[in-house]
């Protein structure tokens, strides 16, 4: 991908759903042979909530996020860790070690967490490589809550992304539509999966469609742990925001109040 490098920002309407960081590695049958007393020994001032179950029990948006990083997550015995207000979880299995937020703020603070809880589990597990390195990032444009409910598709999602937003013949008749699109990077892949989709408001009891923006990086093979790990969550990252405002007009740009860092 050939993406422009736009200036990173902070939005005060934040429109991410939720972050998810993962590591894969060939396979420790320690981790569900025993209970991982070690581990949450030192991880439970932060992460005081401990369950353990072979199905996630889980908000089902969040063990579908689990579900489709690691097929393996709802096979095998799950230890999960989360915070006391349930918007950090921490999760580690036979395969893998997994990091979910649904209050994401600065990567600084997110990748900070993720590499203490990942250090904290090689003094533990000491594993051999690691065979996927993931990062993805769910963002939700819902017009009411940016309180620009009458503005149209078209001049929020670019046409490079959604043409028939800006078709005129069928745009104000499109109710849903998902796009999924595998590219790669100069370090993996990414599926960025993004559309129209509809939404319930709880609150006011009323649908509403928003759009979606899902993009999932990922690096496969052998991986050597160290700093070639952090080095690729660090470039998933800054593509990451690429695509997002590549994703987007300044138009929406704009009425999400974004902050220069």
């Amino acid at each position: 991908m050939k993406l422009p490098d736009y200036e990173r920002v902070i939005y005060e309407l934040n429109p991410l759903i939720d972050v998810v960081a993962q590591i894969r590695f060939p396979t420790i049958l320690k981790i569900t042979s025993q209970q991982p007393v070690d581990f949450q020994d030192t991880v439970r001032f932060d992460y005081p909530i401990f369950e353990a179950s072979r199905n996630l029990q889980v908000p089902i948006d969040l063990s579908n996020i689990l579900t489709q990083f690691s097929s393996n997550a709802v096979s095998h015995l799950t230890y999960q860790f989360k915070s006391e207000d349930l918007k950090w979880q921490l999760t580690i299995d036979q395969n893998s070690i997994t990091l979910v937020t649904t209050e994401y703020q600065r990567y600084e603070n997110f990748m900070g967490r993720f590499k203490t809880a990942v250090q904290t589990f090689e003094d533990i597990y000491n594993p051999s490589s690691y065979s996927r390195i993931g990062l993805r990032y769910r963002d939700l444009i819902i017009r009411s809550k940016l309180k620009i409910p009458d503005k149209e598709w078209s001049s929020l999602i670019p046409k490079h992304i959604a043409c028939e937003l800006n078709t005129p013949e069928i745009a104000n008749s499109i109710q849903s539509f998902i796009k999924n699109i595998q590219l790669n990077t100069e370090f993996g892949q990414v599926n960025f999966h993004h559309g129209l989709v509809k939404i319930r408001d709880t609150e006011k009891e009323r649908d509403e469609v928003a759009y979606l923006l899902d993009a999932d990086f990922f690096t496969e093979g052998k991986i050597e742990r160290g700093e070639n790990v952090w080095n690729i969550l660090d470039k998933s990252n800054r593509t990451a925001r690429n695509l997002f405002r590549w994703s987007i007009t300044d138009d929406l740009h704009y009425s999400m109040r974004p902050k220069a860092i």
